[in-house]
């Protein structure tokens, strides 16, 4: 039986990756790069690829819901999708108690006065974002897209290892329920043995990169991975337009 092939988004990319097409249904893909990469932006454009004809979920740690559906708007992408704001939910449920605690701290009440009102004691311990991402992931119906924006926040407030069983978690629920699933990660920001680890459990590793070329800049994105298709590792050069990341020319590695 055939598998069935979802696109990226993006056209060129697609034709660099399985039967000139996109990435088989099921695959987990990691997007690495630094700040101002893309990586982001190219996650967005994935997102919007699905909306249609996909349940469509985009997990955010860094952008407000408001500052999504404007990149989403500004490049006329589709916005029939779900959010789940990590970031704001976490601000909202542990880091604006934890300055409250703070302040009451500062003006003289006890440990115990703080606990009855309720604000003293951090909930990060009772609230497990990696587990509350995994489960929301574990009610998705095929065929469904999921992008995580993005592993840097868990991998930040979590035990890596449970980052990592989480990350193995959602990809045997995407290959057995019909699933694509995006992360994206900064390059260099975590110890080399978590992020090795990530892309090897991953089937699809992207690194975008900015180099200097004399007195301009040039925006490469690397594939470094494709599961099963080494012959497919690819250098294309892009550059950011109003349809969004738009590879111009592909060399390939192998």
């Amino acid at each position: 039986m055939a598998e069935k092939i979802v696109s990226t988004g993006i056209e060129r990319l697609d034709e660099a990756l399985i039967n000139g097409e996109g990435v088989v249904l099921g695959s987990s893909i990691l997007i690495e790069g630094s700040s101002g990469s893309g990586k982001e932006l190219l996650s967005k454009q994935f997102a919007s690829a699905g909306v249609g004809s996909e349940t469509v979920v985009y997990f955010s740690t860094d952008e407000t819901s408001d500052e999504l559906i404007d990149v989403f708007q500004q490049y006329k992408w589709a916005t029939d999708l779900r959010i789940v704001n990590v970031g704001t939910q976490y601000f909202e449920k542990v880091l604006s108690r934890e300055l409250q605690a703070s302040r009451f701290k500062q003006e003289g009440l006890s440990v115990s006065e703080l606990r009855n009102l309720g604000s003293y004691g951090s909930t990060s311990d009772q609230i497990n974002f990696v587990a509350d991402m995994t489960y929301e992931i574990s009610k998705l119906k095929s065929p469904f897209r999921v992008v995580i924006d993005s592993l840097d926040f868990f991998l930040q407030y979590y035990n890596p290892l449970e980052v990592l069983s989480a990350v193995r978690t959602i990809k045997e629920y995407a290959q057995a329920n019909g699933g694509t699933v995006m992360y994206t990660i900064s390059e260099g920001a975590h110890e080399h043995k978590i992020h090795s680890q990530l892309e090897a459990i991953c089937d699809l590793v992207i690194q975008l990169e900015v180099g200097r070329m004399a007195a301009e800049f040039e925006n490469r994105l690397i594939i470094k991975k494709i599961r099963n298709h080494p012959e497919k590792a690819a250098v294309m050069i892009y550059a950011v337009t109003d349809s969004g990341l738009t590879p111009e020319m592909i060399t390939r590695v192998a």
